[in-house]
């Protein structure tokens, strides 16, 4: 009779480890998943607050020579920081493209040099103070991973 009530506490005591081992990974996997769910959502928040830079000019008329070329050095600045990452052209490049009123001129604006000569040209004020020249974002591109790829503008004629 002794022998089986030890049997019966040692059954007991197998039970309820196999019980607390069976919460610890229950417990392990439920915070892994809610981890790996919070770095999701902080990694959406990043991307949508990058792609924010460049989304505020979408469907815009009255995009200056400023605003372009302000976009123009995020762009270069984004592609100077990505540029060795094994699928740069792929996932993180950023274009800038300008299409002028003749249609013959089109200028990718990341990493020109000269754009005092943009600013000269297009910055024009009529009477009443304002800029004469003025874009339009006729296209906006993402990459697959969501990232944006490409602006491009238009002169307003």
């Amino acid at each position: 009779m002794e022998n089986a009530s030890k049997a019966l506490l040692m059954a007991a005591g197998v039970l309820i480890g196999i019980l607390v081992l069976s919460l610890a990974v229950y417990l392990f996997i439920t915070f892994g998943a809610s981890a790996r769910e919070v770095n999701n959502r902080i990694e959406e928040s990043k991307l949508t607050q990058f792609n924010a830079q460049f989304n505020v000019y979408e469907g815009r008329t009255d995009v200056t020579i400023y605003d372009i070329i302000s976009l123009g050095n995020l762009a270069k600045e984004n592609n100077e920081y990505y540029k060795d990452y094994r699928y740069f052209e792929r996932e993180y490049k950023i274009r800038i493209t300008v299409r002028f009123e003749n249609n013959k001129s089109i200028i990718e604006m990341v990493g020109n040099k000269d754009n005092h000569g943009f600013i000269n040209d297009y910055s024009k004020v009529d009477e009443d103070g304002k800029i004469k020249s003025l874009f339009s974002c006729t296209k906006v591109g993402y990459h697959e991973n969501g990232r944006i790829e490409k602006l491009i503008f238009k002169e307003n004629q």
